[in-house]
């Protein structure tokens, strides 16, 4: 039941999300005009599917949900923070531990950690939301408070070794 409301989370981004065709190989994600790659992953990470996010994992050691979405439009003009504030609706009782805006993958990206409760179910929630060339990405890991602890070196190797490829908007 818990990875099911783990799961919510990553429902509600899909419905925020645009991923369409989406292909995976090994760490290099690959979409109509994009691509970006993503650091390692965990042994006892173990892929799942969450429709309309580009990848996602289930840690059984820590209960915990990773996923990696991306979502391209031209006229991306939306604040950092007001991009994080909607990936967190449907949460209530928040309580941010870390706020700031931190250089990811050659531009700035907001990072947040922070407790909040889904449908009355506590969760410890860290996510990077990026803005580059038309796309916005977003990096995601939830998963119950007593387990988020031992889940946060593996999604911070992972997250640090993203970087976007090829783009809507980027050079040739």
């Amino acid at each position: 039941m818990q990875a099911r409301r783990s799961l919510l989370f990553f429902v509600l981004l899909a419905a925020c999300s645009s991923a369409g065709e989406v292909s995976v190989r090994g760490n290099t994600v690959s979409a109509s005009n994009l691509d970006y790659t993503f650091g390692p992953t965990p042994p006892t990470w173990r892929s799942i599917t969450i429709e309309g996010n580009d990848v996602a994992w289930f840690d059984e050691a820590t209960r915990g949900t990773v996923h990696v979405d991306h979502t391209c439009e031209r006229s991306q003009d939306t604040a950092l923070p007001a991009l994080v504030a909607h990936l967190l609706l449907g949460f209530t009782a928040r309580e941010f531990t870390l706020e700031e805006t931190v250089p990811f993958d050659g531009r700035e990206a907001r990072h947040v950690v922070l407790r909040a409760s889904l449908d009355g179910v506590a969760r410890a929630i860290e996510l990077y939301v990026m803005k580059k060339d038309g796309c916005v990405y977003d990096l995601g890991f939830v998963a119950p408070p007593d387990r988020f602890d031992a889940g946060r070196a593996g999604f911070a190797a992972f997250a640090q070794g993203f970087h976007t490829g090829r783009s809507p908007l980027s050079p040739p």
